[in-house]
């Protein structure tokens, strides 16, 4: 186990050195060729200004022989290739190649910026000479005529040859650094090493279930406090143990009150099978009736999943969601429009008041909706016939309240800590008949949360609920 950490170690110090020594070649050359680079072009720069005045006359007249006869003079002299172009792109004098050998460089990089912007330069592999060079070209223009361009070449060879002796170096810099690391890294990493193998062993004793296995490491750096949160995390561990066992006695809970949601309407439903199935089918009144009950627990075993579903999603996309702006003011009028029948058939009124300029809002758009239906209809079903519900946005700092608030039943002080427990219903009487699951302002919570917002309710028997939400923008 040792010796493994040690070449772990060991490994990741030669990678990093590598790594480094690459970077630093890479950055060094880069450097090193742009700057040879630039001296070159000043130096082509330089003599192209000469060359254009030593052929300017001849340009004038067009005297290619002499102009053929002086820039191979020249090509010898300053060690350059030499070309001249016509403003056609047609090379009419070449240093090194015969000019009709040559492709038109009428579209050349170096050649258009020589026209643009009066002088062009650009690296390139010479597909005449099979090799990189630098060109350098300049107009030639005299009382407004244009007599074509000049060129000056270079290979760049030169650079490239001391380019390679540089990164030679720098191998044989890395392959000493290697040596050097693997010597010195051994007994340093094994100082290393050691405390890690008591740990190691320290947690294999927690893993087989002694949990007051502790480590004394005193290194006075950070293997000293790595011993120390380890020991913290075995504290943590045993706390966590007794937090496990509380939640198997949750989780038992909550299967508990699944089994019981769906078995009372199953069993309801099984009991109306067999009646139909005894005769009472045949019993056209009594029948109807019964498939409505059935319909009816069917419902409500159908929304009890739909509700688990979109719960455990909720859950599973902890931290994942959908942001996109919106209004919310729109939002809002678009779902009470939607509950238009409900508040005619049960002869409620519903407004919504708003106070602010700015009511946009970056969150998981479809989730508000959700948030927002669950709470109007909780506020439509336990309000009584004739009553009021009010909806309101507000501005506050930079976040928005949304309140919904009704004067139905209302509910008592002692149950308003865990309304918003999975399966708690504060009537379970009336929230069956009202088609409710118990889950309804579970999902309203984790999908506030979600939102990194915040929810309150208000309550009073016999007056109503207020339901207060905080959203930041």
């Amino acid at each position: 186990m040792r010796i493994k950490i040690i070449w772990k170690i060991l490994g990741s110090e030669i990678f990093l050195i590598l790594v480094a020594v690459f970077i630093l070649n890479f950055s060094v050359t880069g450097r090193l060729g742009k700057y040879y680079e630039e001296k070159i072009s000043d130096k082509l720069t330089s003599n192209l200004l000469l060359v254009r005045d030593i052929l300017k006359d001849d340009l004038v007249n067009q005297r290619y022989e002499n102009i053929q006869d002086k820039i191979e003079n020249l090509a010898e002299v300053l060690n350059l290739r030499v070309s001249v172009i016509n403003k056609a792109g047609k090379v009419v004098c070449d240093s090194e190649t015969m000019p009709d050998l040559m492709e038109n460089h009428e579209t050349r990089e170096e050649i258009v910026t020589a026209r643009e912007e009066g002088i062009g330069e650009s690296p390139r592999y010479s597909e005449t000479l099979k090799f990189y060079m630098k060109y350098v070209a300049v107009p030639v223009v005299v009382n407004g005529n244009d007599l074509g361009v000049i060129r000056l070449a270079v290979p760049l060879l030169e650079i490239q040859n001391e380019l390679k002796i540089i990164r030679r170096f720098f191998i044989l810099g890395a392959f000493l650094a290697v040596i050097i690391t693997l010597v010195i890294g051994y007994f340093i990493s094994r100082k290393i090493s050691l405390p890690i193998y008591d740990m190691n062993r320290a947690a294999r004793s927690i893993a087989k279930g002694d949990l007051s296995k502790r480590v004394r490491i005193k290194t006075n750096n950070e293997l000293e406090e790595l011993a120390d949160s380890f020991n913290l995390m075995a504290d943590e561990l045993v706390r966590k143990i007794d937090n496990l066992k509380e939640m198997d006695k949750i989780r038992t809970d909550f299967v508990a009150n699944v089994s019981h949601e769906l078995k009372t309407p199953l069993t309801s439903v099984q009991g109306f099978i067999e009646t139909l199935e005894d005769g009472a089918i045949d019993d056209k009144e009594n029948a109807k009736k019964f498939l409505a009950i059935i319909r009816k627990h069917t419902e409500r075993i159908n929304n009890t999943i739909n509700d688990l579903l979109t719960l455990a999603e909720i859950e599973r996309s902890e931290g994942k969601i959908e942001e996109t702006k919106f209004d919310m003011r729109c939002l809002l009028d678009e779902l009470v429009s939607e509950f238009n029948n409900v508040l005619t058939v049960k002869k409620q009124t519903m407004n919504v008041d708003y106070n602010g300029n700015d009511f946009n809002i970056r969150a998981d758009k479809d989730k508000l909706a959700q948030v927002l239906i669950n709470l109007i209809d909780n506020a439509v079903k336990y309000t009584d016939i004739g009553g009021h519900i009010k909806a309101s946005i507000f501005e506050v700092d930079t976040n928005l309240v949304v309140t919904i608030e009704d004067n139905g039943i209302g509910i008592s002080k002692e149950h308003l800590t865990r309304v918003f427990e999975r399966f708690y219903r504060v009537d379970k009487a009336r929230s069956r008949e009202a088609g409710g699951t118990g889950l309804g302002l579970a999902i309203v919570k984790h999908i506030i949360k979600l939102q990194k917002g915040d929810i309150e309710i208000n309550s009073e028997v016999g007056k109503g609920t207020k339901v207060t939400m905080i959203f930041p923008k």
